[in-house]
């Protein structure tokens, strides 16, 4: 199920605003963020240095949205540590704690930006970063990153897509511009 960016802006802006720990904008809310191009969105993503006891993201729940009960799950997939936490709104929000060594913020250090949004202050990737990402999703480029991309394609240096698509795969960045910059 996906949700209107009426429904998870909301809900972003409050529980980003309550957490005391460094948090990175991820998935496709870092359009938003960049641009302020918001689009349906199945859960909220974010991406984390380190991981955190699960404590540090009921505390800021809570905080944010004046509720005693939380419910999370934290578990462990491919050696990166997942907390998904479930909100009364539906959305969920998903907080991402990569091996260092394959995390997008070591991968991409330099492509992370402080952008204000809305009134609030975010630390998030830059767009190409995001596009290099979404060209090398395990599995595969997926249509609806095309479709968000063709949107925005006029936003993006894609000559800087491709110079950072060599810390990835360069022949799925390639591909990746190719199918959004080819008609519809």
């Amino acid at each position: 199920m996906k949700f209107s960016p009426s429904i998870w802006i909301p809900v972003l802006q409050k529980f980003y605003k309550s957490l005391e720990i460094p948090v990175v904008i991820y998935g496709s809310q870092i359009i938003y963020v960049n641009l302020g191009i918001a689009f349906e969105s199945k859960d909220i993503d974010l991406l984390i240095y380190d991981v955190y006891p699960h404590t540090v993201f009921v505390n800021a729940y809570r905080k944010a949205f004046s509720e005693e009960n939380v419910r999370i799950e934290v578990f462990v997939k491919n050696r990166e540590t997942i907390y998904h936490l479930f909100t009364k709104y539906g959305v969920s929000i998903e907080i991402f704690a990569p091996p260092k060594e394959e995390s997008p913020l070591t991968l991409f250090a330099d492509e992370i930006l402080f952008k204000e949004r809305d009134g609030i202050s975010y630390w998030t990737l830059s767009l190409e970063a995001y596009a290099v990402i979404q060209a090398n999703r395990k599995e595969g480029i997926r249509d609806i990153d095309v479709s968000r991309f063709r949107l925005i394609k006029d936003q993006i240096n894609w000559d800087k897509v491709i110079t950072l698509g060599r810390k990835m795969n360069e022949e799925r960045v390639k591909e990746f511009i190719k199918l959004v910059n080819s008609p519809t």
